[in-house]
């Protein structure tokens, strides 16, 4: 039997490799335990019966599923996370991850044959099932459930608690589980590998600078907390805790990224004009007052560098951004999503969120929850952006065909609206709480239709030689969203 850090050092010797067919779990280095940061056990802790902190995925793949090599697959590859393999302990209060002795490949990684071809409604109504169903926290807490019959195809779904990773940290495990092409060496790319990548350090800061650091931090901590609710739609009733996952064909990339080109904005700014669109759309068709004031939206912001995405954990802020559905002018719309996210993208306030979470993670579970409570109240919809592989990727043999996934919300948010990019195409998912938004398909369409109702606005114009070009562009801390 190979450990798996046996068998990469012996690849990097070319001295050999684990066999394909070997389904036996190979881990990294025998680790007792390690402290769980506070941050992240402050996500362990968010779990309710209305809001659980998974996030959810879905990966879609050509051709039939070869169980056997999937699992050699990923019995292989990410155990390289010590994470997935460790299970949480608390002694005397303080939270660790400690290896799982039990731990047993199959258990997480599980065939359910349905016998026929599986319909996209049958699939959104599965997803949204297992969307239900807590993790087990007796396990290292992920699962991948893989259904035969997909159109043509089959599909994975991937839970994993918050509390392992965030986005950014999610999609670096998936380009370490797939290749990218359909040969499926025995072991993974090294690069970015988690045995041999090298953090990238931060620049050390003075003592000083990190005291008004944290003097700002408090400014805006006190500053979100003495916030104004935002609009009293019905987006902010109670939950029934009876969630929906939904999500549409995907967009060209192409085509989104010529009308930012246009308007010398970033994708991001597209989206949220484009969702703010609908939101605005969606409440009036229901005799909602949409004029007046404008719906509140905490956006997720990246406050890691990608080179460090191996190492996994949450790193990442929140900013509360007013979204224009006020505004009935969709080019008006989409000029002030785009200043007000270049408002927030050097602004101390995502820092400040990642402050509170580690704060909030040293609290007792009763004052962590108000805290929240405090904070969540003050907005009615989770917005996050997800950058996924550039170009098609390959999973034991097949291919990934289509990328999805779901931002969870936490307290008293229940509406989560996520945009990901994947080779040269933009998929939009929406996961929310059916008491406040009783047709969720009504909004998704009108998400795509923001996208057409933006692109026939700024058909006129002529593109900016000066307008920037990137790939994409998410949230993150070079202030280049």
């Amino acid at each position: 039997m190979y450990s798996l850090n046996t068998a990469f050092r012996a690849d990097l010797c070319n001295q050999g490799a684990v066999p394909e067919h070997h389904l036996e779990v190979a881990r990294p280095a025998p680790v007792i335990q390690s402290r769980m940061t506070r941050r992240d056990f402050a996500w362990y802790r968010m779990d309710s019966h209305k809001n659980l902190m998974v996030i959810n995925s879905i990966l879609l793949f050509d051709g039939p599923v070869d169980m056997e090599r999937l699992l050699a697959t990923v019995a292989h590859r990410l155990p390289n996370y010590p994470r997935f393999t460790q299970k949480i302990v608390t002694k005397m209060g303080a939270p660790y991850w400690v290896e799982d002795d039990a731990f047993d490949i199959r258990k997480h990684v599980e065939l359910e044959s349905t016998g026929t071809e599986t319909t996209h409604e049958d699939l959104q109504n599965r997803m949204t099932g297992m969307a239900h169903v807590a993790l087990d926290p007796r396990r290292p807490m992920w699962h991948m459930t893989v259904i035969d019959q997909v159109n043509g195809g089959h599909a994975i779904v991937f839970r994993v608690h918050h509390c392992i990773t965030d986005g950014l940290g999610l999609m670096h495990v998936l380009n370490h589980l797939t290749d990218d092409n359909d040969n499926h060496g025995k072991t993974p790319s090294r690069v970015g590998h988690p045995l041999v990548a090298q953090p990238v350090r931060p620049l050390v800061c003075s003592y000083l600078g990190k005291c008004i650091s944290w003097l700002k931090f408090a400014f805006h901590i006190t500053r979100l907390s003495v916030l104004f609710k935002d609009a009293p739609t019905q987006l902010k009733a109670p939950m029934s805790g009876d969630k929906k996952l939904v999500w549409l064909p995907p967009l060209a990339m192409d085509r989104v990224r010529a009308l930012s080109k246009r308007m010398g904005v970033t994708l991001n700014d597209v989206w949220v004009a484009a969702v703010s669109g609908a939101l605005r759309q969606y409440l009036a068709e229901r005799g909602e007052e949409v004029d007046r004031k404008p719906l509140r939206a905490a956006v997720t912001f990246n406050l890691r560098e990608k080179a460090n995405a191996y190492q996994l954990g949450n790193q990442f802020g929140l900013v509360a951004i007013d979204l224009p559905t006020n505004h009935d002018d969709p080019n008006q719309r989409l000029s002030e999503s785009s200043r007000r996210m270049n408002a927030i993208k050097c602004s101390h306030q995502p820092r400040a969120t990642l402050a509170f979470l580690s704060i909030a993670g040293c609290l007792p579970a009763l004052l962590q929850r108000f805290a929240l409570n405090l904070f969540t109240s003050k907005g009615s919809v989770v917005l996050t952006n997800i950058e996924g592989p550039a170009r098609p990727r390959f999973l034991a043999g097949s291919r990934l065909t289509d990328l999805i996934c779901w931002v969870p919300q936490t307290a008293r948010i229940g509406v989560g609206l996520a945009f990901i990019s994947y080779a040269n195409q933009i998929q939009l998912a929406l996961f929310v709480d059916t008491e406040l938004v009783e047709d969720p398909q009504r909004l998704m369409t009108l998400a795509c239709e923001g996208f057409e109702t933006l692109e026939r606005a700024t058909q006129g114009l002529v593109a900016d030689p000066d307008a920037m070009d990137e790939q994409y562009t998410p949230l993150n801390n070079t202030c280049t969203a």
